[in-house]
């Protein structure tokens, strides 16, 4: 899903959010959480490239790119979320923690819903068993949209049939 995308969702959420906690830092953390998720795109092309992208589209370049067979996204991860919210039950975690969890979780099922991805894709262990290579964990759709590359690069991608 696009950031603006995420933005524009983010904000809808946390104004839910405020409208049933009346927690001002609750909404702040949905939102926040909702939208800087994805700093983990910048650590993937600052791990590939050894350089900060200082252009938005230098960024999305490089994700829609097919030129590196890993991809990593380090803090999309279902794992995190039932970590976090069971903290929060055990815990009694106070409303910016769950304005946190909701960002991130609603996050997490729009990029589930929205990315061309493998139905496992969002869990960290899955990616990690199937050595976070893209051609492994990522739809078949998601390198047909971006066909066009594979011809000019000259490389077609094999699939593991698994999920």
């Amino acid at each position: 899903m696009k950031a603006s995308y995420h933005i524009v969702v983010s904000a809808g959420v946390a104004l839910g959010l405020q409208a049933m906690l009346h927690s001002w830092p609750a909404s702040l953390g949905c939102f926040v959480s909702g939208v800087l998720i994805d700093l983990d795109h910048y650590l993937e092309y600052y791990i590939s490239k050894r350089r900060i992208p200082f252009r938005y589209k230098d960024l999305l370049d490089f994700c829609t790119s097919h030129k590196d067979k890993k991809l990593y996204l380090f803090f999309h991860g279902y794992e995190y979320l039932f970590i976090l919210w069971i903290l929060i039950y055990v815990f009694y975690l106070n409303n910016i923690f769950i304005g946190i969890a909701l960002g991130l979780t609603i996050h997490l099922i729009c990029d589930q819903f929205t990315n061309p991805t493998k139905p496992l894709f969002y869990f960290i262990t899955y990616r990690l068993k199937n050595q976070f290579i893209k051609t492994n964990i990522l739809s078949e759709r998601y390198f047909l949209l971006n066909a066009q590359e594979y011809n000019e690069v000259g490389t077609v991608p094999t699939f593991r049939s698994s999920q």
